[in-house]
């Protein structure tokens, strides 16, 4: 019997009344169930909405100039080829830079170079790639260089990165043999 049936069943008497069935009732209960699952996760995204801080486009546009700003001070003072070393005679002005970017991390920004990076083969991969570059002895498409590092706030992407990547010279072979 369908919730419409079992509705009509009020406008008779009591005692005219047919009962619905067990297995309805076991059916009931559990739409019941799966809507109230639905309201309180509806409820709780809404609730976790609201929470989270909210930034204008203008502070948006901030956070991501002045990550990029930092990001290109930090690789411009680091020894080549390192990830945490000053060049000689930087090391001081270089501890003040680390400081402004775990402030900006404890604030919530990410700042992340690409460079390296194995990008996923076939897969979606946020990022802007500005350029393909045949590479010698790389197998799968990787990042050859930063030009601008993807920036996230609270894990949340506010600046997309650019990059240029390195591609299989095979690969390169077999792109030009198709057409």
């Amino acid at each position: 019997m369908f919730l419409t049936e079992q509705i009509r069943q009020w406008s008779y008497p009591k005692e005219f009344r047919i009962p619905p069935s067990m297995m309805e009732h076991e059916l009931l209960l559990k739409l019941e169930k799966l809507v109230q699952t639905y309201t309180d996760a509806i409820a709780h995204e809404a609730k976790e909405q609201s929470t989270r801080p909210t930034l204008s486009s203008r502070e948006i546009k901030l956070f991501a100039d002045i990550g990029t700003g930092i990001w290109r001070l930090r690789k411009n003072m680091q020894q080549p080829n390192t990830s945490d070393k000053p060049m000689q005679g930087m090391e001081r002005v270089y501890r003040h830079l680390m400081s402004i970017w775990d402030a900006m991390t404890q604030a919530g920004v990410q700042i992340r170079d690409h460079t390296g990076e194995v990008l996923p083969e076939g897969g979606v991969y946020s990022l802007d790639k500005i350029a393909h570059q045949p590479t010698p002895g790389i197998t799968r498409e990787k990042v050859l260089e930063t030009v601008r590092p993807s920036v996230f706030y609270k894990e949340q992407m506010i600046q997309m990165g650019q990059v240029i990547i390195g591609i299989p010279i095979e690969k390169e072979n077999k792109s030009y043999d198709n057409q």
